[in-house]
């Protein structure tokens, strides 16, 4: 796997997030706290639990480099974690945006040595990084339309990012 097939993977998930972020600007404070009527998660938990999936995917690419043994565990790729309640969807936003950066800083710049090493996050298969590239930028995709949907269903979708 090369440098650029990071650079592709960061760009690509810079898109979903630009697309994130937007609708995070669009909508209140109020919304940001939302559920669909019915349970599940609130906007700003998914928001919580989306940084800290990027950045835990970043985290692992770069401990690959040390640790090419390397054995997680599904909160070490975002799964199950959760953060404090963002105070503002102002906050949201920006912890987004900041993912992004964060993504579009790393990801390209991961030393190619690492990148087609397996790994393996219980409970998932051994996998490589360009293995789990698509996997993660879908779990990005994933969650901007969960957001959306827990938007939608509270009439609280700001249209212009309603898709």
């Amino acid at each position: 796997m090369s440098a650029e097939t990071m650079r592709e993977a960061a760009a690509e998930a810079g898109e979903v997030l630009v697309e994130f972020e937007e609708v995070l600007r669009r909508i209140s404070d109020a919304d940001l706290h939302r559920a669909i009527p019915d349970g599940g998660w609130t906007v700003a938990q998914v928001v919580s639990h989306t940084h800290l999936s990027g950045l835990l995917w970043i985290a692992a690419v770069e401990r690959l480099r040390h640790r090419p043994e390397l054995t997680g565990f599904r909160e070490e790729v975002g799964h199950d974690a959760m953060g404090s309640l963002p105070a503002s969807a102002e906050e949201a936003a920006n912890r987004i945006a900041s993912l992004r950066g964060a993504l579009d800083d790393c990801l390209p710049a991961a030393d190619p040595a690492v990148l087609g090493k397996e790994a393996e996050f219980v409970p998932l298969p051994r996998l490589t990084t360009a293995d789990l590239q698509p996997l993660i930028v879908g779990h990005l995709r994933a969650h901007l339309e969960q957001a959306r949907e827990i938007l939608r269903v509270r009439g609280a979708l700001p249209e212009a990012v309603g898709r």
